[in-house]
């Protein structure tokens, strides 16, 4: 292949696509690729050697169109997916998916033996189905001989490393999502561990930030056209990789990843309130620098608001994700950019945080007579820019300073309507991402950092965002007078956290 700048690569090992791409040193992107992440007919697995094949594939494509091999290797995806391996590092059966909810009840025995607020104070996550101690606990009960062949774990980024490299390793931010590894001390914590009958030997290595993993193998250097001995990095959770790349690094720094669920993180000197992020449905822990710590919350439904109305009100069930998002915009934008009077409780799957409510339910007050499909359509996108903005208030009290500015990324920054509305509703900076794929920008960035390069160094381009100052105004009043009034109102479907003692969450699904 012909010679040039130093390449890096950056691999997103997601739960819709594997994506990957070629930057140089200063972050420019020269070649991009995506593959479609299988899924199992169950819809909560991902076959292993497909999952795999994906993602390098992705990778290779990267290299045929850049025509030049990258010195370095970075990945990041989906936390709390991951399959078991054996002795000979093969995967032991599918890899599972976040989103399945069969460890449930072994999340709700971890919780009622330890307490979700202790579990929470001590790993940063509160229990859920998709933890992975709670599927070491299911597979201790449910299937004793693959435990037992188990020789180590593997996320689904670490078994794409795993493949470039034949050696196992993970990231700390992908172990502070397992529910068995300690953010404050940094290691493993043996008596969680002992819940599903395994020890500290049996899981990955932790490596420190930019670190790599191990190089790439002469066979998988053959199937990839990558260059034999190239270092590969577990760069680490994705939404935390995206909010590196997009500049978010700083204590007061704020991310907000919108996609079909959304997630915020607030960026921190120190570690926030933990028992108050704990009645807030949120998590907690380190940032992909190893140093800063991150408050993070999620929204089940954001994107999946938009994708729930194309298929019932505009009839594009079965049409790509980009033709119905811009059916939409378009729809959104023929009514004017100001508030439309309606209230929208954006709660399609319930809402993990602030103050859960696993019961809540997508909710409309004040609609009449004049309104109209656009009308209800960019309602959605209020209730949902308010909700966001109500998460990084609520991580801004937990971490003790308010937001120095609020970074959007992500796929569903392509509805201008909606970046203009989350400007608008917020009485901070907001930025807008450049970087489509922001997530394999940070893990190219971390690869990286194995050659001695500074990470920093690698960062996308934003555009400050700057609302209408009347439109501004009407829509904070909103927010202060009827959003926030409205969603912390008891009702029977938004009641006192659905039975849930002291607000804290057990089995429920949490996308932070």
């Amino acid at each position: 292949m012909s010679a040039g700048p130093l390449l890096l690569a950056g691999v997103d090992i997601g739960s819709t696509h594997c994506k990957a791409l070629l930057c140089d040193a200063s972050g420019t992107v020269v070649a991009r690729a995506q593959r479609r992440t299988p899924r199992g007919r169950d819809g909560h697995s991902h076959p292993a050697d497909d999952l795999i094949a994906a993602g390098l594939g992705a990778l290779a494509d990267c290299v045929r169109t850049a025509g030049r091999s990258p010195e370095a290797v970075g990945l990041t995806g989906m936390a709390e997916a991951g399959v078991a391996l054996d002795a000979a590092g093969r995967p032991l059966g599918p890899v599972q998916a976040w989103s399945d909810p069969a460890p449930g009840p072994y999340a709700d025995r971890l919780s009622r033996t330890h307490g979700a607020t202790a579990l929470h104070r001590r790993t940063g996550v509160l229990p859920s189905a998709k933890v992975p101690l709670a599927t070491w606990c299911a597979m201790a009960d449910l299937a004793p001989g693959t435990l037992a062949r188990m020789r180590t774990w593997a996320g689904a980024a670490d078994l794409v490393a795993h493949a470039l490299t034949g050696r196992i390793g993970t990231d700390a931010t992908f172990a502070q999502r397992t529910m068995a590894w300690d953010p404050s001390r940094a290691c493993w914590i043996p008596e969680l561990l002992a819940e599903a009958g395994i020890g500290q030997e049996r899981m990955p290595p932790v490596h420190r930030p930019g670190r790599p993993v191990g190089a790439v193998t002469a066979a998988s250097a053959a199937a990839t056209g990558l260059r034999p001995g190239a270092p590969v990095v577990v760069a680490g959770h994705d939404h935390l990789v995206g909010a590196w790349a997009a500049g978010v690094r700083g204590a007061g720094q704020v991310a907000d990843s919108m996609g079909t669920a959304e997630a915020v993180l607030t960026v921190s000197a120190d570690a926030p309130d933990t028992v108050a992020a704990a009645g807030e449905g949120m998590s907690w822990g380190r940032h992909v620098d190893g140093e800063h710590w991150i408050t993070l919350a999620g929204m089940q439904a954001s994107g999946a608001l938009i994708e729930w109305f194309c298929d019932r009100f505009l009839g594009l069930s079965g049409t790509s994700g980009p033709a119905r998002y811009s059916a939409f915009a378009e729809l959104v934008d023929t009514v004017p950019p100001a508030p439309t009077g309606l209230v929208v409780e954006p709660y399609l799957h319930g809402r993990s945080s602030p103050r859960p409510r696993p019961g809540a339910g997508l909710a409309i007050h004040g609609l009449r007579p004049a309104h109209g499909p656009a009308h209800l359509a960019r309602a959605l996108l209020e209730g949902a820019a308010h909700h966001a903005r109500w998460m990084t208030d609520t991580q801004a009290a937990l971490a003790g300073l308010a937001p120095a500015a609020v970074t959007l990324l992500g796929g569903s920054t392509r509805v201008r309507a909606w970046t203009e509305l989350k400007a608008a509703v917020s009485p901070w900076p907001t930025l807008l991402c450049g970087e489509p794929e922001a997530p394999g920008l940070g893990a190219a960035a971390w690869a990286g950092a194995a050659l001695g390069l500074d990470p920093v160094t690698v960062c996308a381009p934003t555009t400050a965002l700057v609302p209408d100052p009347v439109a501004a105004d009407a829509y904070r009043a909103r927010h202060r007078d009827r959003f926030l009034p409205r969603v912390t109102a008891p009702s029977p479907l938004n009641g006192p956290l659905d039975g849930v003692p002291n607000g804290v969450p057990n089995d429920k699904e949490h996308p932070a």
